[in-house]
């Protein structure tokens, strides 16, 4: 009997009865809306159900046509549908069962950052991104678990050695048995970084795995120096020395203030910057004085750095671009022991008043300024007037009154 129901008058409904049970599930038997049928399709269906279909007829039981199907083939529904070719794909089925791993997705995801971040005030910034991301999505639910375990212990590994003792190869390969088991292609590094964002702040993906100590490597990314007045009789001492004599800044690398580490007189005064051009500039002119750039947020080398000067008792000034990421820069590099240096309310009026002197249309931030505790006057000024002020404009004043006033 399969023949007979396979005859081409019957193919619309089958046709009809695959996509019902695709929209509503393979168990639904509801009404099915009759497709249109030649007369000869009428009558086969009528010896399927075991009645006559008359041409007025729209709808039909599916439990019937079940019952008939079964009947004239011995097969259930679902399978006499793929033997006359067409198979129902089981959508709703496939559609309930992703939804029900999604669901359990999202409660292991749940559970784990309640279990591994107990009491990190960021961590649902993080959940949050990791989720609307879909940095989970072909995640098994079972994996979960293990994942944000893993990502507790790589922020554990930069949180123990901020200065960057490890590299982020050396942390894959001790906590994951794979040195390129955390390269930026890989998911887990997706979800590490944007754990460093979340808890960290801004940045893009190498600046923020260097700030929390997990530098990709520790020779590249060096911090820019001028004319530091090194302690000691070291390769790096004599390093310096020698390009500052040579009247040329140096980069050292994160290995090297690992190996030997910076020292200077205590009360050494070291400017800070946030732009390589003003340790250039500086090195053009011999400034008389010790320079320093983060090009822009602090990396391995130069966190490094600004720690072991710190530690040595030396002076560190902050200097940085007057927009709405200079200034978060700068309360940053404030907690990290260099004081905000011709960074307040009134150096940034003097600054824009400078620009408008010399005809010079400024550009706008349209971010808000963050907070600016050094001087709760310059977050306002700058909400009110949203000029940006790069360091270069204010380069010349800076160099000189640093050089003038810098003691070591």
């Amino acid at each position: 009997m399969t023949d007979f129901l396979a005859d081409q008058a019957l193919l619309p409904l089958w046709r009809e009865t695959a996509a019902a049970l695709d929209r509503n599930g393979l168990d639904w038997r509801g009404r099915l809306r009759l497709p249109e049928l030649v007369p000869e399709g009428r009558r086969r269906l009528g010896v399927l159900l075991g009645h006559r279909i008359g041409p007025q007829r729209r709808a039909v039981s599916l439990a019937e046509i079940a019952d008939g199907v079964h009947r004239l083939t011995g097969q259930d529904l679902p399978a006499a549908l793929v033997t006359l070719g067409c198979p129902p794909a089981g959508r709703r089925e496939a559609s309930d069962a992703r939804r029900a791993t999604r669901a359990r997705r999202r409660d292991e995801l749940d559970a784990a950052v309640a279990r591994e971040f107990p009491d990190a005030g960021w961590v649902s910034q993080w959940r949050d991104a990791v989720w609307t991301d879909g940095l989970l999505a072909r995640t098994d639910p079972s994996d979960v678990a293990d994942l944000a375990a893993t990502v507790r212990a790589v922020l554990d590994t930069g949180r123990a050695d901020e200065a960057g003792a490890r590299s982020r190869s050396e942390v894959a390969a001790q906590l994951l048995g794979d040195a390129h088991g955390l390269d930026s292609s890989t998911p887990l590094a997706a979800l590490v970084t944007r754990a460093l964002l979340a808890r960290d702040g801004a940045g893009d993906e190498r600046a923020v795995w260097e700030r929390a100590g997990l530098p990709l490597d520790l020779v590249s990314a060096p911090m820019l120096t001028w004319g530091l007045p090194l302690l000691g009789d070291c390769g790096v001492a004599a390093a310096v020395g020698s390009m500052t004599a040579a009247g040329l800044p140096l980069h050292l690398s994160t290995a090297a203030l690992r190996a030997e580490p910076l020292a200077v007189a205590p009360g050494t005064t070291v400017l800070v910057v946030e732009n390589p051009r003003l340790v250039e500039a500086a090195a053009q002119r011999r400034l008389p004085a010790a320079v320093l750039t983060t090009a822009g947020n602090p990396a391995a080398a130069p966190t490094l750095a600004i720690a072991q000067l710190a530690g040595a008792g030396a002076a560190l000034r902050y200097h940085g671009d007057f927009d709405a990421a200079g200034l978060a820069m700068t309360a940053r590099a404030a907690t990290a022991g260099a004081s905000p240096w011709r960074m307040d309310g009134a150096d940034y009026l003097t600054a824009l008043d400078a620009a408008a002197d010399d005809g010079v249309a400024l550009p706008r931030d349209p971010a808000p300024a963050p907070a600016t505790p050094w001087d709760p006057a310059l977050a306002a000024e700058f909400d009110r007037r949203r000029e940006i002020v790069h360091e270069e404009r204010v380069m010349d004043a800076l160099l000189a009154e640093h050089a003038r006033t810098a003691v070591g």
